[in-house]
């Protein structure tokens, strides 16, 4: 699960053309994630939001969903939409961004915008960027980029690349492309954490272990957020001070290879 913002102190989320992303101006939106209709993807065949009713997919992205339900959704409430393909569902963690009426027929319809909390991988993406990923790898790898998701303490989330993150630092510069000058102000104290991963688009059915089952690397850790998710890993710079600490997850297959803790982000540190 990049974004970029022009020169404004965080990104904001916004609504485009009837459709979400996080970002904020509509160019570096678009690069952000491809939309496709439903009607784009063969393999759905409904979607629902779970414990709840079916409802309609307008148009999707590896971030989130626009939908239509017979139902109001709650803005920032937590739910699950579950998709159905010819295997099994795919449930994805999401937030509500905004609901609103859509419709004043027989059935009174709403439309609402979620933003997934993990990546969507979608074969219909991975084929059309192949090319342009290798070309960004590539360039990643030249200039020193550190591909990143930056997730912030209010829920929002945006993807890049660094090459100025420092722990000493209390801010950093995200780009969606290391080709492009564009790039987003991130202060370190508006997040929750910063996570180093393998892609932007991981597995979103896969749960990372919190079992060791390699050698840590320094001292085991349980880190609680202030949202209540708790991470299992291992630190070699905690120091209760700071910016924050890295700690490395317990599961080696995680798409995380490295996560930056932020002071801000974080409620109960405890070692194991």
């Amino acid at each position: 699960m990049a974004s970029a913002e022009l020169h404004r102190t965080v990104p904001d989320v916004v609504c485009i053309g009837d459709s979400m992303e996080i970002a904020v101006d509509v160019d570096s939106n678009r690069r952000l994630h491809e939309r496709l209709k439903a009607s784009d993807l063969r393999w759905l065949r409904g979607a629902r939001i779970k414990y709840g009713a079916d409802v309609r997919i307008i148009d999707i992205s590896a971030g989130g969903v626009l939908l239509e339900t017979e139902r109001a959704l709650t803005r920032d409430a937590n739910v699950v939409v579950e998709l159905t393909g010819p295997d099994s569902p795919i449930l994805i963690p999401s937030r509500v961004l905004r609901c609103r009426m859509a419709s004043l027929g027989e059935i009174l319809k709403y439309q609402g915008a979620c933003a997934f909390k993990r990546p969507l991988t979608m074969p219909e993406l991975t084929a059309r960027r192949e090319p342009s990923v290798v070309r960004v790898a590539r360039a990643e790898r030249s200039a020193g980029w550190q591909k990143v998701i930056a997730r912030f303490n209010d829920g929002r989330i945006v993807y890049g690349y660094t090459n100025d993150f420092h722990p000493s630092k209390s801010q950093l510069h995200l780009s969606p492309n290391p080709r492009q000058g564009d790039s987003t102000y991130i202060p370190l104290a508006q997040l929750k954490a910063l996570f180093f991963v393998r892609e932007f688009v991981g597995d979103p059915t896969r749960v990372d272990g919190k079992d060791f089952l390699e050698p840590p690397q320094g001292r085991k850790v349980e880190v609680t957020f202030r949202d209540r998710e708790v991470m299992v890993g291992s630190t070699l710079g905690y120091r209760g001070e700071g910016n924050g600490f890295f700690i490395h997850p317990a599961d080696p297959g995680s798409n995380n290879l490295r996560v930056f803790v932020t002071a801000a982000g974080t409620q109960r540190v405890r070692f194991l």
